[in-house]
């Protein structure tokens, strides 16, 4: 009983309520030093809204990143010719997002200058899959087909970059050049592949491209006037090789037209 009594004299003296007191002010004090550091340190409940920066320029997002203390870090790069250099591509965290201060914001920007592609063995293709696979590595196809006599019909003898005959490509040695250049194909002709160009002015371009597929000849560049709103449609008033003065032109070779909104005039007794 005394003990009790010792324990229960203890907790209601003024001595131990004082000196709780001074316990909880303490650790309230410690509490309040501790969220308040962690509110500064994490910044608790403030954020800023990520701007959409696809598209703008390196430089330029740069800046804009300094007056919304984000960072920006270039994650990866890309090329795309109709782009400007330099152009941001994507970004992460995307447009829009809530995030805090100092956040590294990672970007994938258009490169300056194209990278290099290895150019695929086309020799001895055939010329409309060597089309294709030259496509399909963002090389471009010269539409003027140089031809050399071959008894290996519309087989690629030579692939020319600038002029220039390229290296064909081996295993461990490849033929690179920078990615969307314009690559010339050096084809075999046959003992048939000359004719007198066709006709093609007076038709629509829809009708010119059937024909021109019959002769195996190719649709070259496309000059339209102001009036075409519908190039299918347009008809065709100028080509190039010409076929009055009959010019001679070997198939797989490419025409260039000129067309306008309406039948020319001229065309009316036409078909």
């Amino acid at each position: 009983m005394g003990f009790l009594k010792e324990i229960y004299y203890y907790f209601t003296s003024r001595v131990f309520w004082l000196n709780f007191l001074l316990a909880m002010g303490l650790l309230a004090l410690i509490m309040y030093g501790l969220f308040g550091y962690l509110n500064s340190y994490t910044r608790h409940g403030q954020s800023i809204t990520l701007p959409d920066l696809r598209g703008t320029l390196l430089d330029d997002a740069k800046q804009e990143m300094k007056d919304t203390k984000l960072e920006l870090y270039i994650l990866d790069s890309l090329y795309f010719p109709e782009k400007e250099p330099f152009a941001i591509l994507e970004q992460d965290p995307p447009p829009l997002s809530r995030v805090k201060e100092n956040r590294k914001v990672y970007v994938t920007v258009n490169a300056s200058v194209p990278p290099p592609v290895a150019v695929p063995d086309v020799w001895e293709k055939d010329k409309s899959f060597a089309q294709r696979l030259l496509r399909a590595r963002g090389l471009k196809v010269n539409k003027k087909i140089e031809y050399k006599p071959d008894p290996a019909t519309n087989t690629v003898l030579q692939v020319k970059y600038k002029g220039e005959p390229l290296q064909r490509p081996e295993k461990d040695k490849p033929t690179k050049v920078p990615k969307g250049s314009e690559l010339t194909l050096v084809v075999a002709e046959g003992s048939t592949t000359s004719m007198t160009v066709p006709k093609f002015t007076c038709r629509t371009v829809d009708e010119a491209r059937y024909q021109l597929e019959t002769y195996n000849l190719q649709l070259g560049t496309i000059v339209a006037d102001e009036t075409v709103t519908d190039e299918s449609s347009a008809y065709i008033y100028r080509q190039s090789p010409d076929y009055s003065r009959g010019d001679i032109i070997r198939m797989g070779e490419a025409v260039d037209v000129w067309i306008t909104k309406t039948k020319p005039g001229e065309c009316a007794n036409e078909w």
